[in-house]
């Protein structure tokens, strides 16, 4: 499997974590401008607590045609809370309104725990509410998201004079006769919208990182708006792209992973600033550097005093991911599959093989083709089932993914996959995939995949009469890493 087929069902989280960029980047630097550092997190939370009550009242996002009435009602409540933050607002701040922001959002935080604990899988809801589902976000979802979005940006560039005016100079916007609650409620009425859009996405931790953390690296570095809000989408993407790749390559949840990665880049930029602002550069870097050894040797000293695993852990474990990949969560089982794939354990390939032939899903299935071949000669009992899916599936990429477990499972059964896949007249793509796998499996080129219609059926053919006039006899040679 090539990088590209590997990466791409990380596409749409990324593309996802983009969108989220563009609009929370922009909305981020009215936050700190307001000093109202945690009203996405109180937004957020008020909106997790309207799909908490249409939970409670009997509908299910999961359940085609709830999932517009839990959205609604999230909008609703939402926008009682941007009534009240535009009102909290005081000429004469004895109490900061960040007071009352923080005091919603523990109010919604419990109300919807309440909320929760009366309906099943409480934990599971729990869960969603916090780190949301990015990972399972589809195109139709972002298509819509992005729209909406969109809408609400092109409303904050056409009256953005407004906007900004009472976000950084509420008094002087009073002064000058302007409607400072009605614009308030404008401004946290849109940003609601957002943040339940959001919300139901990606939870309430990401859109708060999305929304503060590049917002504060733009106000250290950049002093007009318009560079800051530039700033705030570049390292928004950045931290996009690398927690995703994080997130795959180290097989960890998606949304807690971008966190992370924007914790880590914060911590970055937070030395930059201390480094460019200092009097003395060599000793601000000395100091850096004196913390960066003493928080090493902290955490190593803490690893050490880990306490040892109890003796049969690893059965538990192996207990604990059977069920995972039996749950009816898409997100649980690609975790489990690849932890059983991590233990190496033998016993798992009777597992693997048994969700093989009866997945829940596409994507699940082919979480399940990639990680049988690394369990090596232990994964022989998959050949039938991965025979079954390269023969029958309707998804031709799926089929030539079977075709290279089997192949990698040193199975020559994978060769006839591909010359039934190419009889098909495939997409080009697949041909040149299949033309790849191919060189590498033998050593021989076949220029599958190249030049024009005619070339591509003459390569089929030469392929399709190489493995013919093998016949039977085609074996994986050990010696020479290779097929012959």
């Amino acid at each position: 499997m090539s990088q590209l087929a590997e990466l791409r069902w990380m596409l749409p989280p990324l593309a996802m974590c983009l969108v989220l960029t563009g609009i929370h980047g922009y909305l981020g630097i009215h936050v700190l401008s307001r000093k109202v550092i945690f009203v996405d997190l109180a937004l957020a939370q008020i909106a997790a607590l309207g799909s908490a009550y249409a939970f409670l009242l009997g509908y299910d996002p999961r359940v085609p045609g709830d999932g517009a009435v839990v959205y609604l009602f999230s909008l609703g409540f939402t926008f009682v809370g941007a009534a009240v933050f535009s009102l909290a607002r005081m000429r004469q701040e004895r109490v900061p309104q960040e007071a009352f922001i923080g005091i919603v959002y523990a109010v919604a935080s419990a109300v919807a725990l309440l909320l929760l604990s009366k309906s099943p899988g409480e934990s599971e809801h729990v869960r969603e509410m916090l780190v949301g589902n990015v990972l399972l976000v589809t195109w139709p979802t972002i298509f819509k998201t992005a729209g909406i979005y969109a809408a609400i940006g092109l409303l904050h560039f056409i009256f953005r004079r407004s906007f900004f005016e009472i976000s950084t100079d509420p008094e002087g916007a009073l002064a000058r006769g302007r409607r400072v609650r009605l614009w308030d409620f404008a401004f946290y009425a849109s940003f609601g919208l957002v943040i339940t859009s959001s919300v139901a996405i990606a939870g309430v931790l990401l859109v708060f990182s999305f929304l503060v953390v590049p917002a504060v690296v733009a106000f250290m570095f950049r002093d007009s708006m318009g560079s800051r809000i530039v700033l705030a989408w570049v390292f928004g993407t950045l931290v996009s792209g690398l927690g995703i790749l994080g997130s795959y390559y180290w097989d960890l949840p998606t949304g807690p992973s971008v966190v992370a990665c924007f914790a880590a880049l914060l911590v970055i930029a937070a030395v930059a600033y201390y480094l460019r602002g200092a009097d003395h550069p060599l000793r601000a870097a000395a100091k850096v550097l004196a913390g960066a050894l003493t928080f090493s040797v902290l955490a190593a000293l803490t690893w050490q005093a880990r306490k040892a695993p109890p003796e049969h852990a690893h059965e538990a474990q192996f207990e604990a991911l059977s069920r995972s990949l039996q749950s009816e969560e898409e997100s649980s089982q690609i975790e489990a599959i690849h932890h059983l794939a991590e233990m190496k354990d033998p016993h798992a390939v009777d597992l693997l093989v048994k969700a093989l032939r009866e997945p829940r899903s596409d994507r699940v299935l082919e979480h399940l083709i990639g990680v049988l071949p690394d369990f090596g000669p232990a994964a022989v009992a998959a050949i039938p089932a991965l025979m079954e899916v390269g023969g029958k599936h309707e998804d031709p990429f799926l089929r030539l993914e079977a075709a290279q477990a089997l192949l990698r499972l040193r199975s020559p059964e994978g060769f006839a996959i591909i010359v039934a896949l190419l009889e098909e007249e495939p997409p080009v793509v697949l041909e040149q995939r299949a033309g790849n796998l191919v060189g590498e499996m033998t050593g021989l080129e076949f220029d599958l995949g190249k030049g024009s219609t005619e070339e591509r059926a003459e390569a089929g053919k030469r392929f399709r009469e190489w493995f013919e006039k093998k016949g039977g006899r085609v074996r994986w040679r050990q010696d020479r890493q290779r097929f012959e």
